[in-house]
Parts: C-alpha cells; structure tokens; sequence
C-alpha cells in the first residue's frame, strides 16, 4: 500500500513540475536579430527657425529607443553632434544669435520621425560632447517604436559580426523637399565586424572599431550584435587621403549607459529581460505547488498512524532551541558612503548604492539627496555612483561648480574616479564631504 502512494505521488510530483518548466518556458522571451532591431530605431531632425519660421540651419541624424520592455519608450539615444545645433541655438528657448554684424531671434527643435508625416518633439536631457553621446526625451510614450536591449562589448567579441543601423545620409534633402521618408523600409543595415575595443587616451572615452561602412545619416544610430543588441552608438568615419584608408568608430554603449544611471533613465541590460509570465499562469504554479505540499502532509499522516504502537506512550516533547541569526545585509549597498563634513547636511551619511546614482541637489523630484535652500548648490548639481567596485563623481552642470579638495573643479558634466578619504564640496568649503566605508556590519 505504501508502496503504492509513494509511486502516484512521484507521478503526481513530476507532471507538476513538467506542467512549471512549460509554462515558465512559454513566458520567456526570445533572442531576436539585427533586423528586428530596426523596430527601436527613428531618424532625427535639428532645425532652427526664425520668427517667421523661416529655417535658418539644419540637420539629421539616427538614434534608437531605450526602457523597460513591454513598456512604450519615451527615451532615446543619439550623438551630441546630431543635436549640437539645437543645444547651440537656446536647447528649445529663443535665442539671440549673431554673425558679427547681423541679429536674429530664433528657436531650435528636435523631432523625432517614424513615417514622412508622423513624428513627435523631444528635447535633449543630457549629454557628455567628449563622448560623442546624447540623450533624448520625448514630449509623450510612444508605440511606433521599441527599446532595444543593451550589452556591453568585451575582448572576447573582437572579430565578430556587427551591423549599423541608421537613415543614409541622402535623407537630409528631406530637409529641403522631403523627397525621401523615415519609416522602417527607410533605413540601411550595414555589416561587418568589430576590429578592436580602444579607449581614446586623454579622454578615456571607450568606442568601437568597425569595418562597416558607417555614413553621415547612420550617426546616433546603433550598432548591434547578430542578437540585435546594442554595442555601441554609430560617430563618424576617419580616412586617409594618401592611403585611401577608411575606419570607422562606435561609441561603446557603456559611456551612453552612464548617462542613464547618472539621469535615472530606465533601460533593459542583456540577460535581464527575464520572463514574461502573465498572473493567470502564476495562479496555475501556485496551485500544483500547493497540491504538491497537501499530498505529501497526507501520506506523512498515514504513514505515522500504520506505525504508531498499540501500547499509549508519554510523547516525547522536544524543546525548541532558538538561535539569533545576523541580520540580512542589504544587497544593492556598495560598502561606501557619502559623508557630509560641514554645510547644510553636516553629520548626515548616505549610502552609495550599487544600481542606483547619488544625485545631490536642491530639486527634490530630481535628486535623491536634497539641501534646503543652500547658496551656491544647485537643482541637480552631482552625482556619485558605483560601477565594477570604483567610485565616481560628476559635476551636472551646475552653475557654481563641483569641487575635489583641496579645490580643483571639474568641468561641466566632466566624471572622475573618486575613492576613501577623497574630499569634495558643493559651489564652497562650506558644503564639503569625504568619501568613506560602511561602518560595522
């Protein structure tokens, strides 16, 4: 009889679990391929106009979409040289330019376009110019388009295929006439491989060395893997006239992916889509799960009364032994802090996470550490944040600049290596800080 029960509930055990591994493997989503990333890719157009709307200057680019999956996209990426113009002529406000003898009022725009004559603005919401990168946000979500997954390059992926994504650059007469269109069959795919991963001494920006062909149109488009996954953002072309030599660069996606962590921007990594199962399916789980638990209980029961002695015996209680276990530690704590030495915050210690930036500044829906109305710091004035077990700080911007003791300041937007004991302040000493260790465990 025992021997029964225990084979109907091995049965019962492994169609559960069969039942699971189907339906979790139903819900998982599936690796897609350079042409499939064409559908997270829209071209760019910066113009400037007049008070009459006249167009004053111009130009175009490519770029490509980022978030959440399955969410509509709202963010995306780009060169800072395709929106150059536009930060150059007011970001979107009027503007007084001159050529030295001549003034005219104008104001620049950024639209994003899916088809001819279906597009929406965006503005620009932040930039690195070494790098060559910029991030775009759009007025509202849209669902022409989707965000690409990203992936960091590494060594291991020098000599393997790659394609650049992007609109030709004969798409600028749509500037002119609109004689071509901006809709999916618009764009070029372009294949090759990588040549090597170099980080440009000086700047120690990160980019890509390629084979494919990248043209003026593709900039701000993205490279992708045979998985359609983002490598790098397309820059420029460098040749040699004596040698008729051509190479061509990509921004590493990582630069780009720092900007993101910086602005708080949501993107989807390589091997972090995960699965998508809807809650009907997770009600199914839970039910063999639980089955599972009853029929075990049940056949432990039985089995205890069929050998439960005739005679009454004392039951033998056992005493429970508690034990103190150490509380669990936090998993997105780096180990290091933030210690305010004097100002506004001083005394005050704030964790370094590991997934999410430090932003400080006076704009409480910005920032995640604010100061009261504090002169000299701005809305968003800095970030620290934590990345492969180093520490960085970023001035944002800010008007009255961030400081590392004994007083160098960084450039606008510049990013810097920052470790134990390294002191910094907000616009004056009077709002300093120093870098240390979690204290305790």
């Amino acid at each position: 009889m025992i021997d029964m029960k225990r084979k109907w509930m091995k049965i019962i055990v492994a169609l559960c679990m069969t039942f699971c591994l189907l339906l979790v493997g139903c819900g998982q989503k599936t690796a897609g391929n350079a042409q499939d990333a064409k559908n997270g890719v829209a071209q760019i157009f910066c113009t400037v106009r007049d008070e009459n709307g006249t167009l004053v200057a111009g130009g175009s680019g490519s770029g490509f979409f980022v978030g959440e999956m399955n969410k509509n996209p709202e963010y995306m990426i780009t060169n800072y040289h395709v929106v150059e113009t536009y930060l150059s002529a007011g970001s979107g406000e009027w503007a007084t330019l001159t050529d030295g003898k001549n003034e005219i009022t104008v104001k620049a725009y950024v639209d994003v376009y899916f088809e001819r004559d279906d597009f929406v603005q965006a503005n620009v919401v932040a930039f690195n110019e070494t790098a060559d990168i910029a991030v775009l946000r759009l007025n509202t979500p849209v669902d022409q388009r989707v965000p690409l997954v990203l992936t960091e390059p590494s060594d291991d992926m020098v000599g393997s295929s790659i394609y650049c994504i992007g609109f030709p650059g004969l798409s600028d007469n749509a500037l002119i006439d609109a004689t071509s269109q901006s809709g999916l069959n618009d764009m070029t795919v372009t294949g090759g491989t990588i040549s090597r991963l170099l980080t440009s001494s000086g700047s120690g920006v990160r980019r890509i060395q390629t084979d494919a062909v990248i043209q003026h149109g593709n900039s701000g488009g993205p490279m992708v893997n045979e998985k359609g996954e983002v490598l790098g953002v397309n820059s420029w072309t460098v040749s040699n006239s004596d040698t008729q030599e051509k190479n061509y660069y990509a921004c590493s996606i990582s630069e780009a992916i720092l900007l993101l962590n910086q602005n708080s921007i949501p993107y989807t990594m390589s091997g972090a889509e995960g699965t998508d199962i809807s809650m009907p399916v997770v009600g199914v789980v839970g039910v063999c799960v639980i089955l599972v638990a009853v029929a075990i209980i049940i056949i432990i029961l039985k089995n205890k009364k069929q050998h439960q002695p005739d005679a009454l015996q004392q039951p033998v209680v056992q005493q429970e032994v508690k034990q103190q276990t150490p509380a669990a530690s936090n998993p997105d704590d780096s180990g290091y802090r933030v210690q305010c030495t004097s100002g506004a915050l001083a005394g005050q210690r704030f964790m370094i996470r590991k997934n999410t930036p430090m932003i400080l500044g006076r704009n409480s829906e910005l920032c995640n550490v604010i100061f009261p109305e504090t002169p000299g710091v701005s809305g968003k004035h800095c970030a620290v944040w934590y990345k492969h077990g180093k520490i960085f700080l970023q001035d944002l911007g800010s008007k009255h600049g961030t400081y590392i003791l004994p007083g160098t300041r960084l450039q606008s937007n510049q990013s810097i290596e920052v470790k134990i004991g390294d002191g910094f302040y907000l616009g004056s000493t009077q709002e300093s800080f120093v870098i240390t260790e979690r204290q305790g465990h």
